[in-house]
């Protein structure tokens, strides 16, 4: 009877761990790739009549805990240069930025990072 309780009690353990894991799932913000891509799919670097182009690679310096919105705030510096339109591009300048990211749903219904 001991034996049938312990391992009752081990697959008890087991499933409340999983339950766990599933859960502090959602206490993580967005990952590397998932913040490159999303500042990327904000079109800051593309279209209009002046742009944004990115000269080197989004390094990500901070990142901060979920805000009370549930939004995660990362900050990351870039190398961009502006162009207007019959002017020449502008100086590479560093900027740092502190973008806000959201989790949303596109079209298909996949859950995907919004950069704002």
């Amino acid at each position: 009877m001991k034996t049938r309780a312990n391992i009752l009690m081990i697959y008890f353990l087991m499933f409340m761990s999983v339950l766990n894991v599933i859960s502090c799932a959602k206490l993580f913000g967005p990952s590397d790739e998932e913040v490159i891509q999303a500042i990327n799919n904000t079109g800051l670097f593309s279209g209009g009549s002046e742009k944004f182009s990115l000269k080197s690679p989004i390094e990500i310096l901070e990142r901060g805990s979920r805000t009370s919105d549930g939004s995660w705030p990362v900050t990351v510096r870039m190398t961009v240069t502006f162009t207007m339109p019959g002017q020449q591009e502008s100086k590479p300048m560093v900027r740092t930025s502190i973008f806000y990211f959201h989790k949303s749903k596109d079209s298909s219904g996949k859950t995907t990072w919004i950069a704002k």
